[in-house]
């Protein structure tokens, strides 16, 4: 999910060493994606690579420079200049770095200076040695002993100024240049330092992990305990954020805005679980509680939650955590905001107001009258509320850019769905905590289910793994055909989809997809909540409802309606549909591609007829449907990278392949006759 990693720019400018915060090692962008999460200190003795802590009173920020993860449109803004710290090593790159969980990724970490000032912050080296190269992409290395450190996008002007060339002698803590934005030998990149160290030759790509060495080294320059014991970096609690927990927030971070001055010191309760922090485009602050904003670009609905609540409010706002809701047409907001009650009950009032700036912040303002009880909850008046909320940062980008392309597809395979190739990542669970997992016949008694134990989830679900790429399509297929609840023929939308794959009735929320009062009555309201974010959820990585990813627009190249009929007859709209629901499981493009997808449907055809309409021998070995030439494709011919040498030794013949002989025999016949 996204984090909130963007706080105000003037934050960093009066940040002590009581601010910092950071990230476990291995903890990186994109959401589901792994880092090295190992926290041996390879270096313990080096010195931070820049000029910060107690003598220098200069900050320095480690973290992604891809906007995709960031979220924001110049990677220069000042926003990007704060804590917390995060690893950034194993990002997905195409660089062979043989300790990621991928063997693939970002060789190092990247990080940004003190402020974007261009060729001003100087690099200091971590530890002392030999330069043995130094190149016109502004790389210099340098070697001690079997290791080599490397500092990347230096201005070449100051590596010449402070004497560094190949052959010179560097001690620890030396001026080698200055911080800049040279990549390909011109200015070319954001404003940062990148650094990266490997054992032996680089092309071995023996790449070491650099995150917990950076972070005992800069606690040290700040008159912090290192925390390095038995060679490992501790856990602070009070500094380093588990599980993505978005950092301490400073609302006197944003200055002149009065209704967030007198925050400072007010305890925040932990993230609510009630919410799902994906759907939020923004964080805000309001009334000292850290608020996620949920936006819909096409229809201008808007919504106000608690992330992060003072704690004095946590119990009281957890079950339903909608503060406001509404719809905003220009700057103009108007809905209906939330009076929490416990023990009266809670009160929904109308409000508005207006979007505007003070001292350079966006802040919303929303005013409106409420009903004032007394202690027996009798109606005595009217109050005039005022609702201000002031902005902390982006979660994720709200609309993506009209020229907007999907990424290439990775060629490894790192979540749960691309390892079991079960691309939809169909789980089943237990009926009882400890009880057997029962795998339905549809797919148990499927050809294509490999016989290889599968992968267990979070929740402790089992994902069955397949066989081939083509069988994971198939078994998609299948469920869509035949296992999906809302879909009429071969036509459904995505609302329909959203519902079946949360396994949730559709009476159960409104329109809007939030918990309908007779969903309340019936469920309680905790669990009808919990339904319809799940359902929410969906969409949101679907068709970016509330401001989520949208993936459907990677491949459709388009917006696509939450009740737009999708004809899964046309195989252009099943391919980007299924590709839709397959990056929404995996975070990333996904891999398979029209040919695949294509030989994958008609398994999953053949495996209907056989299962569900009992017409026995349709099905093929699994392998049949891999090879291009039995669809007559353009791979025809062309052996798989790791296939094995062909064997020219004929397979004994069998009474049963025999009897699969004619059988395939009698099927291509009856095709030939059906075809005159």
């Amino acid at each position: 999910m996204k984090r909130l990693t963007l706080l105000l720019a003037g934050f960093c400018n009066s940040a002590s060493a009581q601010d910092i915060t950071y990230f476990p090692p291995g903890d990186i962008e994109p959401a589901g994606i792994s880092g090295i999460a190992d926290r041996t200190v390879h270096f313990p003795d080096w010195v931070f690579p820049l000029k910060v802590g107690t003598e220098t009173g200069e900050h320095a920020f480690l973290g992604t420079q891809l906007p995709q993860y960031h979220g924001l449109n110049d990677n220069n803004d000042r926003r990007l200049y704060t804590y917390p710290h995060r690893d950034n090593q194993c990002e997905p790159r195409r660089h062979r770095v043989n300790p990621c969980p991928s063997a693939k990724g970002h060789q190092g970490n990247d990080i940004r200076p003190h402020s974007p000032r261009n060729n001003y912050w100087d690099v200091v080296a971590v530890e002392a040695g030999r330069v043995v190269s130094v190149n016109d992409d502004t790389w210099v290395s340098i070697r001690n002993g079997g290791r080599t450190v490397t500092y990347m996008h230096m201005h070449p002007g100051s590596i010449d100024a402070a004497g560094i060339e190949p052959g010179v002698d560097v001690a620890q803590g030396q001026v080698i240049g200055r911080v800049s934005n040279y990549m390909g030998g011109r200015p070319n990149t954001s404003i940062h330092l990148h650094i990266h160290a490997y054992s032996g030759t680089f092309a071995a790509a023996n790449f070491l992990p650099v995150y917990p060495s950076l972070i005992a080294a800069y606690r040290r320059a700040w008159g912090l305990d290192d925390l390095v014991r038995d060679g490992r970096l501790g856990v602070d609690p009070d500094r380093e954020l588990r599980g993505g927990v978005a950092p301490k927030i400073r609302p006197d971070g944003v200055g002149a805005v009065a209704n967030a001055q007198a925050c400072d010191g007010i305890a925040l309760a932990p993230p609510l679980q009630t919410v799902d922090v994906s759907r939020f485009s923004s964080f805000w602050i309001h009334n000292c509680s850290v608020m996620g904003l949920v936006a819909n670009i096409q229809s201008g609905e808007r919504a106000f939650y608690y992330y992060r609540a003072k704690t004095s409010l946590a119990d009281a706002v957890s079950p339903d955590p909608s503060l406001f809701s509404g719809r905003v047409e220009g700057s103009a907001y108007a809905g209906r905001a939330k009076l929490y009650n416990s023990r009266c009950g809670d009160i929904l009032y109308n409000v508005a107001g207006l979007a505007d700036t003070v001292a350079d912040v966006p802040v919303v303002t929303l005013r409106g009258s409420r009903p004032r009880r007394d202690r027996d909850c009798q109606e005595i008046g009217i109050v005039t509320d005022e609702l201000i909320f002031t902005y902390l940062g982006n979660a994720a980008s709200a609309e993506p850019p009209a020229t907007h392309q999907p990424a290439p597809p990775q060629d490894d395979r790192i979540t749960l769905s691309e390892q079991t190739r079960n691309f939809l990542a169909i789980t089943f669970y237990p009926q009882e905590p400890g009880g057997e997992i029962i795998i339905l016949p549809y797919f148990a008694r499927f050809p294509g289910t490999s016989p290889e134990p599968g992968l267990t989830d979070s929740s402790g679900g089992l994902i069955p793994r397949l066989k081939s790429d083509e069988a994971g399509v198939a078994i998609s297929w299948v469920w869509l055909r035949k296992r999906a609840r809302h879909i009429e023929g071969q036509t459904s939308t995505p609302r329909g989809i959203a519902y079946s794959m949360a396994g949730v009735d559709p009476t159960t929320c409104s329109d809007d997809v939030r918990p309908n009062s007779a969903a309340i009555r019936n469920l309680g309201r905790d669990k009808a909540v919990r339904y319809c974010d799940q359902v929410s959820a969906y969409l949101a990585g679907y068709i970016g409802l509330g401001g989520g990813r949208d993936f459907a627009s990677d491949y459709f190249g388009r917006s696509v309606g939450i009740d737009e009929v999708l004809n899964f007859a046309q195989p252009t709209i099943a391919f980007n549909w299924l590709r839709t629901m397959y990056s929404h499981e995996s975070g990333r493009p996904a891999l398979i591609d029209a040919d695949t997808f294509a030989r994958g449907v008609r398994y999953g055809e053949d495996w209907i007829a056989e299962f569900y309409l009992d017409e026995p021998g349709h099905v093929r070995p699994d392998a049949w449907y891999g090879n291009p030439c039995n669809f007559g494709q353009e791979g025809c011919g062309q052996t798989a990278p790791d296939a094995p040498p062909a064997d020219s030794t004929p397979a004994p013949i069998t009474l049963d392949s025999l009897a699969e002989a004619i059988q395939r025999l009698e099927r291509r016949v009856n095709d030939l006759e059906g075809g005159q």
